[in-house]
């Protein structure tokens, strides 16, 4: 038990020390850290189903601009490690979670706040011309913070042994356990209902029906139900390519420095837009570059509240500014200017930023009319629109997809499921990452104008919630997992109430409270009166004959 509980503490550790986002940004996300947990402490089948249900009520919380709205971290592994220290059932894993996870947001606003210091001790090292200060702060202040209140807790959780948790499973009376269950079932309609508010515009709301019923009806699964939309989905957006080359006119959306949207008209033609690197005497090596890339990973290890990402950006610059400039003071004042308050998506769409950061650095460094203002600008321009495009292809769309697939197989037994969504996530995160990045350096800030030309990111964005929109539908078909036993007695028969909602169409009652949660939503209800609702609902409902668990 001492071995699995260092090897948990680390764990609960790196998954608020992002050092290496890629790899990391998926020790957020409950299924991949209860399946972890559970291989850790002996019992992996029940640690992914553990993490499994937790993912699925946080399937739509977004983390964006520095705020979390719940700490899925702590969620995930003290929600497995309650889990298998009680030996209880893994759907009991979200009563576990949830008061965890409250406890957590306390945990990560301490962790932000004190993270503020580390960056004026970065300030004062670089003024004394110490470049290695700015990366040793960075990284070790962070990560003891990190093991300080995620991993010394952890490390006790799992050391303390099982006789406690047991004995307190053991205290709850069994109606209880079956009423907790209830409230475990109707809980993922939470989590659908946040991605159905964040996907759901108006236009594409009926895709969300579609996965409903193609599921109630057909019997597909999940990953059935993805497939055939991703098809639908490309189909749409080849019509709509379609459609626009026959207008014959191109409409440009230019991002300004501050940040507003102007659009122009262009011809159709392509000729002479492609755009070639000048020959400069001191020049980025392409190692340098992939080194620089890699660094962009580790942006958000010391996040904190004063200046979100600035030590990382500072960081991840460091690697270009020695090779362009030879003198450690020309070094010191180029790289003042990143230390100042940052904060974008670093992971598929925010490198191009750091990419044009290159190379506008690189002008600069060969005599070109580029000032350290002019660098600042873009940037500050860019993070806010490019932050709004990555974090809603990132969180908004390839998580939920991917994961909702990888916990629809968990929860069928099949360890394919966490496997599959961490391989597909990191394959997109480095692919898309790399891509973005040298296309920033190559092209400039020209590049985000490619990207945006046409609304093609639009179009982009509409296909993928199509997707996403199916794939929610279905999940609301599967994973809401109640119904009612009520039943009317005629004569000397009975009528189950159940049976007659089937006969008007199945899956009625997960579908009711799912779009019931999701108008609360919409109607700016706080989320945790919403789970202590969802918890008065259950309990009362099983108490009262009304709702019971289908499991």
């Amino acid at each position: 038990m001492f071995l699995s509980a260092i090897l948990v503490a680390l764990l609960a550790t790196m998954g608020q020390w992002w050092f290496f986002g890629p790899v990391t940004k998926c020790l957020v996300y409950p299924l991949t850290t209860g399946t972890l947990v559970g291989l850790f402490m002996g019992d992996p089948m029940t640690g992914m189903l553990a993490g499994a249900n937790i993912q699925l009520i946080y399937l739509g919380w977004i983390s964006a601009g520095g705020t979390m709205p719940s700490n899925t971290i702590v969620a995930g592994i003290f929600g497995t490690v309650m889990t298998i220290l009680s030996g209880t059932d893994p759907t009991m894993a979200v009563t576990f979670a949830i008061p965890f996870s409250m406890f957590g947001l306390l945990l990560n606003q301490v962790y932000m706040t004190v993270n503020a210091a580390w960056i004026h001790q970065a300030d004062k090292m670089l003024d004394k011309g110490n470049l290695r200060g700015v990366r040793f702060m960075n990284f070790v202040p962070s990560f003891c913070m990190a093991f300080l209140l995620y991993g010394i807790p952890a490390f006790l959780l799992v050391v303390s042994g099982s006789g406690w948790a047991q004995g307190l499973i053991d205290s709850v009376p069994e109606s209880v356990i079956s009423a907790l269950q209830v409230v475990g079932g109707i809980m993922p309609a939470l989590g659908i209902a946040m991605l159905l508010n964040y996907l759901g515009k108006k236009k594409l709301i009926p895709w969300f029906f579609g996965g409903f019923f193609l599921t109630v009806y057909s019997g597909l699964g999940l990953t059935a139900i993805s497939i055939f939309s991703a098809i639908v989905a490309i189909i749409l957006y080849l019509n709509g390519n379609k459609e626009e080359i026959k207008a014959g006119v191109k409409k440009v959306r230019r991002l300004s420095l501050n940040k507003n949207v102007e659009t122009v008209e262009l011809s159709n033609s392509t000729e002479g837009t492609t755009k070639e690197l000048p020959e400069y005497t001191r020049k980025l090596s392409k190692k340098t570059l992939v080194k620089t890339w890699l660094w962009t990973t580790s942006t958000e290890s010391c996040y904190n509240y004063e200046r979100l990402q600035a030590l990382g950006a500072a960081n991840l610059m460091l690697t270009p500014i020695r090779e362009l400039y030879d003198t450690n003071e020309k070094r010191v004042e180029e790289l003042k200017k990143y230390m100042v308050f940052y904060n974008s998506e670093v992971f598929t769409v925010g490198p191009i930023i750091n990419g044009i950061a290159c190379s506008m650095e690189e002008a600069r460094a060969n005599g070109e009319n580029v000032s350290a203002e002019d660098i600042n600008a873009v940037r500050t321009g860019l993070m806010g629109p490019v932050a709004g495009i990555g974090d809603t292809i990132m969180q908004g769309i390839l998580f939920p997809i991917l994961f909702g697939i990888g916990c629809s197989m968990a929860l069928d037994k099949s360890f394919l499921g966490p496997i599959l969504s961490f391989v597909v996530f990191e394959a997109l995160i480095f692919g898309c990452g790399y891509f973005m990045f040298m296309t920033g350096y190559k092209q400039g800030k020209s590049s985000l104008l490619k990207i945006l030309k046409n609304g093609t990111i639009d179009r982009i964005i509409n296909s993928f919630s199509i997707v996403g929109l199916m794939v929610v539908g279905s999940m609301a078909a599967t994973r809401v997992t109640i119904n009612t036993p009520l039943a009317f007695s005629i004569g000397e028969g009975s009528t189950a109430i159940q049976n007659v909602l089937d006969s008007l169409a199945p899956g009625l009652i997960p579908l009711g409270i799912t779009l019931l949660v999701w108008w609360m939503l919409r109607k700016k209800v706080n989320t945790v009166w919403i789970i202590v609702a969802i918890f008065l609902v259950g309990i009362l409902g099983y108490y009262t004959g009304i709702l019971g668990y289908v499991g």
